[in-house]
């Protein structure tokens, strides 16, 4: 590839911020493993995150603002870093379509801190895999071509690592090398170092190691939950989504009902527009608020105002319009938590707190057993109501009940 060596005048950061400790290494190689990294809504600017992809196929769109220059270095860096030396499969988009894993943008965005990011939108398409990781298409790539930052894009060079960079942490790369320091050389030859706009324009071999070894795919759902035309007839959301808050998922069925709020059994009886969060330019994020009538509460508590009815509120990713998606709910047990202070986050015994919050939410996108004509129906989760699926649902019920005593 193409490099020309630039002098570092000053230290900018790239794109994220110093990670977290890393997590064990594949083996006994070094770097950072890939997975993804922070919450996508915390309070910086500009947002950031690192995803993963869904599947071994990575397809980025170019947005008319990437300028020739960045596009071709992101070419380059898809065909000669990611495609030649991994089991992925790269393909350049020049249009957005609902299997674009990455969109390629360049502005000035001012003086941020930042002369790239990766970062996934509230209402992109996302879910959490079989390793527990948020994958996330409709990333957005941003090139920030600020004046103050020029020395990243002052050249091929300098371009083609900050490409390689970015396009790493679409799929879950880290950073590593010098800073932060990790098990392997103490300056990597890898496009993930961070603060290098002359940097190496090429993964290193762990990297390529950590990509071929890593399981990028989706969970589907059960054969039982898709319609006539192989459409999801029960969950509104794409896939399989863990928590609104990437909490861990609980590992038996007596762990869920010991972190939720409450588990009701009941069902919903109507479904309106409910709140928006953000602005237009923001890329809003819009919910449905779901009355949910409570016929019994199998563990936990329920303030007195909703012990009877409680509003449920359903993130719909794919726009307001998709409120018309959302199934017609029969009969259901609930996980919830509330959204305000929970009991369990309180320190508190859960009968004992009463709800901060008119809205509740599932303790994940998929914390719920429909009653099937007499049989239960969950989501093919990684977490233990899958195991629940098929049984008859008064059975279900009970046992989820004895799981909270």
């Amino acid at each position: 590839m193409r490099r020309f060596v630039v002098l570092l005048t000053v230290a900018l950061v790239v794109s994220l911020v110093a990670d977290a400790a890393p997590r064990a290494a594949l083996g006994n190689h070094g770097g950072r493993e890939i997975g993804s990294l922070f919450r996508c809504d915390r309070p910086v600017t500009p947002p950031r995150c690192t995803s993963v992809g869904d599947g071994l196929t990575h397809r980025v769109a170019f947005d008319p603002s990437l300028t020739d220059g960045l596009a071709a270095s992101l070419r380059q860096s898809m065909e000669e870093a990611y495609d030649e030396p991994t089991k992925l499969t790269m393909v350049v988009q020049s249009t957005v379509t609902e299997e674009t894993d990455a969109i390629a943008y360049s502005d000035d965005y001012g003086e941020n801190g930042a002369a790239g990011w990766v970062y996934c939108p509230a209402d992109a398409p996302q879910g959490v895999n079989p390793s527990g990781d948020r994958w996330c298409r409709h990333q957005e790539i941003h090139f920030n071509l600020n004046p103050r930052y020029a020395v990243f894009f002052a050249d091929d060079g300098s371009r083609d690592h900050v490409t390689c960079h970015e396009l790493g942490h679409t799929l879950g790369l880290r950073h590593w090398g010098n800073p932060p320091e990790t098990d392997g050389p103490e300056v990597a030859a890898t496009c993930m170092n961070a603060n290098t706009p002359n940097g190496p324009t090429h993964l290193h071999q762990f990297d390529i190691d950590h990509i071929n070894a890593y399981d990028y795919r989706r969970l589907p759902l059960p054969a039982s939950a898709a319609g006539p035309h192989g459409q999801p007839r029960l969950l509104p959301w794409r896939g399989v989504v863990a928590s609104t808050e990437m909490e861990p998922l609980p590992a038996t069925l007596g762990e869920m009902v010991a972190s939720a709020d409450a588990v009701v059994r009941g069902r919903i009886v109507a479904v309106v527009p409910g709140r928006v969060f953000g602005s237009r330019n923001d890329r809003p994020l819009h919910y449905a608020s779901a009355t949910l009538e409570v016929e019994a509460i199998l563990a936990g508590a329920l303030a007195p105002a909703h012990r009877s009815r409680l509003t449920l509120e359903i993130p719909l990713f794919d726009g307001p319009a998709s409120i018309t998606d959302l199934p017609a709910w029969g009969e259901s047990v609930f996980v919830l938590r509330n959204k305000g202070t929970s009991a369990r986050e309180a320190g508190q015994p859960r009968a004992t707190v009463a709800a901060e919050s008119a809205y509740y939410r599932l303790l994940t996108f998929t914390s719920l057993v429909v009653d099937d004509h007499g049989v239960a129906l969950a989501a093919n989760d990684p977490g233990p109501l899958a195991a629940l699926s098929g049984r008859p649902f008064d059975e279900v019920v009970t046992a989820i009940r004895d799981a909270g005593r």
